[in-house]
């Protein structure tokens, strides 16, 4: 039961994050320019106010449709940030890649160079901060680790299936049409395997609890005043976010790329990681652990299947991805060809989810997991400073992914060497034990 004084606080929060958006929209609906920095800092604070409400609406939406409706439309909510700057990123992709017209077919332009950006940045972010997060803020709290034994059962699965859909973006250095359809069909089947679970109250916390304690009439029509501000205040953000990180790294040197890397997932997964947080602080890290993994599902499936999509309507014609540069027709020549930046990146991304996946995939999540995931993150974003600030072998630093995703892949097969059942545990499963909470294998 929330007191006056808290009720206080949590409405403060809802008009500070409503009015996060204002200044965004007025400037985009009245066509004023500003400077691109600005333009960075307003849109992305209007996101991040965005996606916090959405996120509380589609909480409490739960209490108020069928369990399979509820998955089907909240797991698309989920990703509305990250989806809109994606779908910008490959529109921008497709109208470049039509204007090469016959001639430029073979190559592949700017802005189909920072498509992947978003997509990888994101999950690495999730696995890197968020999940290091949540284990190393629940020990802090409790001094140890947690039992999710039992749990993940179809996450870690889909998990896994869609981090080695991810390996064939890689190697194959493009994303066919078909690849986009298994893609995008794989986020429908967890949608349904989802709506087949056994169904539960949801875990509200914060304004959403505050929201869910309304009368029905009045909670619904808060749910849905806020699902229409906060979509079309992040719908109107994205385009000039996406174009103010593209102007800021051309005025200050810096690579675009990064930029959209780093800087949109920070607002785009920042109410993510905050409640998966929360979460670890209200003691109860699978929770956070769970909706975090169920995020990294959504996006490695239903976004990088959308960017085919996105990118063939922008280009109006029916179109493969490709990732660096044009493509070998013959599918050994591409799998033979040298890897660029994009295609780098998805495999880094890849040998990262799947490490992590091995390392928690035992169930019983300690501290060291934590701080191993987060050291890595650290590591890898240091020798990207390191190369930059020193001169690097390229401007890419394709070299530096490789070789982290390498690590990665030879750390991921020692942890199968030193306990092979890791791998089965994945797609099995661990039960729980009814009478050993904290047993079992580490």
């Amino acid at each position: 039961m929330t007191t006056t004084a808290s009720n206080g606080k949590l409405w403060a929060s809802v008009v500070l994050l409503v009015g996060a958006g204002i200044p965004g929209v007025t400037i985009r609906l009245a066509g004023i320019t500003i400077d691109p920095m600005l333009e960075v800092l307003v849109f992305g604070v209007g996101i991040v106010g965005g996606a916090f409400l959405l996120s509380w609406a589609a909480e409490v939406a739960q209490m108020d449709v069928s369990a399979s409706l509820a998955i089907a439309v909240l797991a698309f909510i989920a990703v509305l940030p990250e989806y809109m700057i994606e779908a910008t990123l490959a529109w921008n992709a497709g109208e470049s890649y039509s204007q090469l017209g016959v001639a430029g077919s073979s190559g592949v332009t700017k802005e189909m160079s920072l498509v992947a950006a978003n997509v990888t940045g994101s999950n690495r972010l999730l696995i890197g901060l968020g999940w290091s997060a949540v284990i190393i803020l629940f020990w802090l709290r409790r001094r140890k680790g947690f039992d999710m034994r039992g749990l993940l059962t179809l996450e870690m699965p889909m998990l896994l299936v869609a981090t080695l859909l991810t390996l064939i973006v890689a190697f194959t250095k493009s994303i066919p049409i078909w690849l986009a359809v298994v893609f995008i069909g794989a986020y429908i089947y967890y949608l349904w395997r989802s709506s087949t679970q056994e169904a539960e109250e949801p875990e509200l916390i914060g304004a959403g609890a505050m929201i869910a304690g309304f009368r029905p009439l009045y909670r619904r029509l808060w749910v849905l005043a806020l699902f229409i501000y906060s979509a079309a205040v992040i719908v109107i953000a994205a385009e000039p976010f996406v174009v103010g990180l593209q102007a800021t790294g051309e005025q200050l040197g810096i690579s675009e790329f990064l930029l959209i890397q780093w800087i949109a997932p920070l607002a785009s997964e920042s109410p993510e990681i905050i409640v998966a947080v929360l979460f670890a602080l209200r003691a109860k890290p699978d929770d956070g652990l769970t909706t975090i993994i169920s995020s990294q599902v959504n996006q490695l499936t239903l976004l990088v299947g959308s960017i085919v999509v996105v990118f063939s309507i922008s280009a109006s014609a029916p179109l493969s991805f490709p990732l660096d540069y044009f493509e070998p027709s013959n599918f050994f020549a591409r799998l033979a060809s040298p890897f660029g930046l994009q295609a780098s990146e998805f495999l880094f991304t890849a040998a990262m989810a799947t490490f992590a996946m091995l390392l928690v995939s035992t169930r019983i999540v300690e501290l060291w997991h934590g701080l191993t995931l987060f050291a890595i993150f650290v590591a890898y974003l240091v020798a990207l400073w390191a190369m930059n600030f020193f001169g690097g072998i390229d401007m890419e630093n394709v070299p530096l992914r490789m070789w982290s995703a390498v690590i990665l892949f030879a750390l991921a097969a020692l942890l199968v060497a030193l306990n092979w059942r890791r791998v089965v545990y994945i797609f099995k499963g661990v039960p729980h034990p009814s009478d050993d909470r904290h047993g079992g294998e580490c």
